[in-house]
């Protein structure tokens, strides 16, 4: 289950795309969107190890989820409620982009979405 921080953080996101939407060319997250978003939170928050990300709306109405490290580097994953999770970071100066299929429902990140955060984080997973 998503902390209450993340879940604050997603309706901040929403609350703010909507804002966007009425006074430029913004494209509101859909539904489908927002169901991947609350899944993606709901595993992210199942690996105690993960800080909690920012969350962006984005111009396209996809969902961007962040985090940064430091001078080790940052990662972001994006969902778009086209079943598809999209991840790009730089870590340790090595760069990473990758849009792949994702099952919201499969309980699970795609392995390379973890390994991202793996590396990103070095603690996290089994």
């Amino acid at each position: 289950m998503p902390s209450e921080a993340s879940t604050t953080a997603l309706a901040d996101a929403l609350r703010e795309a909507r804002l966007l939407a009425a006074a430029r060319p913004w494209t509101i997250p859909t539904p489908a969107t927002e169901a991947e978003a609350v899944q993606l939170l709901a595993l992210l928050a199942a690996d105690a190890a993960l800080p909690a990300p920012d969350i962006e709306a984005q111009p396209d109405g996809a969902l961007h989820f962040t985090w940064e490290a430091g001078e080790r580097g940052w990662a972001t994953l994006s969902v778009d409620g086209h079943a598809r999770l999209t991840h790009s970071a730089v870590i340790d100066g090595d760069e990473y982009t990758l849009a792949e299929p994702w099952d919201a429902h499969a309980g699970a990140l795609t392995d390379w979405a973890a390994e991202v955060l793996r590396r990103l984080w070095r603690k996290i997973g089994p």
